[in-house]
């Protein structure tokens, strides 16, 4: 007897400022991809595939999102110029869409419990290279400490940080955080240089509004979250996604899960289409 295919369910999804709205139609979930690429890792997109581009509907939003490609251009990364958040690779020539479960409705994926493959890409040609360091931009490192340096996907945002060694890093399952798949450290404000690229970040605030979310406006990866900004509210640290750092095992990192989202103050509203 032949295996019959599981009947598909509708997935919904945003970015997360609303600005744009989705649903896409899959088989229940169970598994998802990932791809180690230096946008993929920088973006930790978790894909669904759906079987046919009908399968995915636009609701809110047609002309909303940005286009990002690079190397050969193959593959088109859609995100939200206003949140940064990263809704779907689409590669046309090669007939393959690939949906962020992480922009779906909260609670409608186990992401923790799923299946996951990830395609080996972190050297496919052409081949990423970070940026190089100027000599004179380079600072005093202590005994005992490192320097890390990292940047958003295109280089518009390049940043250094000294630092112990990383070893263990925070995610965050908040509205925002968990779309990002970001992974945050949070070394003091001195310990961080943005080498002057702070004029190429795109803030985002939301709910309370004491979190300046950087993001790069080019190609959307979130960078670096800069809490000492808000007038009351002045955290003497400045968070980084390390996600975005160059030369860092992210697999073999501790992760500390806040649960975030049970400090909502109030229900997060932009999943409704």
């Amino acid at each position: 007897m032949s295996e019959t295919k599981e009947d598909k369910q509708v997935y919904y999804g945003n970015c997360h400022c609303g600005a744009f709205k989705f649903s896409v139609a899959l088989a229940p979930i169970k598994k998802a991809a990932r791809c180690n690429c230096s946008i993929c890792s920088r973006k930790g997109y978790l894909f669904g595939v759906p079987e046919s581009a009908n399968d995915f509907k636009i609701e809110v939003g047609e002309d909303v999102l940005k286009t990002y490609s690079f190397g050969s251009g193959i593959a088109e990364h859609k995100f939200c110029p206003i949140c940064g958040t990263g809704i779907f690779v689409s590669a046309p020539k090669m007939k393959f869409l690939g949906v962020n479960m992480n922009t779906f409705k909260h609670g409608s994926v186990d992401i923790d419990n799923l299946e996951i493959s990830t395609t080996n890409q972190a050297n496919a040609e052409p081949k990423y290279h970070p940026f190089s360091l100027p000599e004179d931009q380079k600072p005093s490192v202590s005994e005992g400490q490192k320097l890390y340096t990292g940047s958003c996907h295109c280089q518009a945002i390049r940043y250094t940080v000294v630092s112990e060694e990383i070893d263990e890093v925070r995610t965050c399952n908040c509205s925002f955080c968990s779309r990002n798949a970001d992974m945050w450290i949070y070394p003091p404000i001195a310990s961080v240089d943005l080498l002057g690229t702070e004029d190429k970040l795109t803030d985002y605030l939301f709910g309370p509004k004491r979190a300046y979310h950087g993001f790069c406006g080019a190609c959307g990866v979130d960078v670096v979250n800069r809490v000492d900004l808000h007038p009351v509210f002045k955290a003497p640290v400045r968070p980084i996604n390390v996600r975005t750092m160059d030369g860092l095992d992210l697999e073999s990192l501790k992760v500390d899960k806040a649960d975030g989202w049970a400090m909502n103050t109030g229900p997060y509203k932009a999943y409704d289409v």
